[in-house]
């Protein structure tokens, strides 16, 4: 059975790196441009944002949809308080919430989130909620990291540590586990994968960047303890086996409707 992650430590990362996140966030920008296409509906009157982070997902939102009512929320009230500089005055309202256990007494047009259902306890509950709080024919739009994420890290941590799931990406949900819960809570479903390549200079580099961007889950632990010569020796692996220092994003976008009736 796949453990849960601690959502005290997921909250506290992305808490702590708030005002850096933009900063770090290039692939998550990317994945919020694609994930604004995929909806492909013209209006919708109520829109509930999940895990809206510092507004990057949202600021599109707001400019596709300008005529809608956005709810946004966000476990890290950091986060949200970030996202209220840019977007405070207009036509959201944000604040902070467990996604997973949402309880809104409404019901809306869309539900839609960039990059945060990995950090969920569980998908198939994630998926029982929003359909709960979705109207009759309404969209759940989403993209979501897959556990093919920092794989090429992931390789060479184990060559210099031993086998082990060493990182909280191992954990992250597999299209058909996602698949099969779509199919219990939407009529319709379609999902695609997608994977981004980030060059770093140094493993540290890398490793600053996902600190930075609060993506860090819950880290590596003591058992793998990152030196400047433990640093150096991974780097001439990382170059033997991929030719650089490079982090894949492995993500998921996919688009549900709910029953019409």
């Amino acid at each position: 059975m796949t453990p849960e992650l601690n959502k005290l430590i997921i909250e506290g990362n992305f808490s702590k790196n708030a005002v850096t996140y933009d900063d770090h966030a290039s692939v998550q920008k990317k994945c919020a441009e694609k994930l604004i296409e995929l909806i492909d509906l013209d209006y919708f009157p109520g829109i509930l944002e999940i895990g809206c982070g510092t507004g990057i997902y949202t600021s599109l939102l707001m400019e596709r949809y300008p005529e809608a009512a956005i709810t946004a929320v966000d476990i890290s009230g950091e986060m949200i308080e970030t996202a209220r500089k840019k977007i405070s005055g207009k036509n959201v309202d944000l604040f902070v919430a467990d996604a997973e256990r949402l309880d809104m007494g409404k019901k809306f047009n869309l539900i839609t989130s960039n990059a945060s259902f990995q950090w969920f306890s569980g998908i198939d509950r994630a998926f029982d909620t929003f359909s709960k709080h979705l109207l009759p024919g309404g969209v759940l739009c989403f993209s979501i990291y897959g556990p093919q994420t920092f794989k090429e890290f992931k390789e060479v941590l184990g060559t210099h540590f031993g086998p082990r799931q060493w990182l909280s990406s191992s954990y992250f949900a597999a299209m058909p586990e996602i698949e099969d819960a779509l199919g219990r809570y939407f009529s319709r479903w379609q999902i695609s994968e997608e994977n981004f390549s980030v060059d770093f200079f140094s493993i540290w580099d890398f490793l600053q960047n996902i600190k930075k961007s609060g993506a860090r889950g819950e880290g590596l632990g003591r058992d793998a303890f990152l030196g400047k010569y433990v640093l150096r020796e991974m780097e001439k692996t990382y170059m033997e086996k991929f030719g650089g220092i490079t982090a894949t994003h492995n993500v998921y976008f996919c688009r549900a409707e709910a029953p019409e009736c």
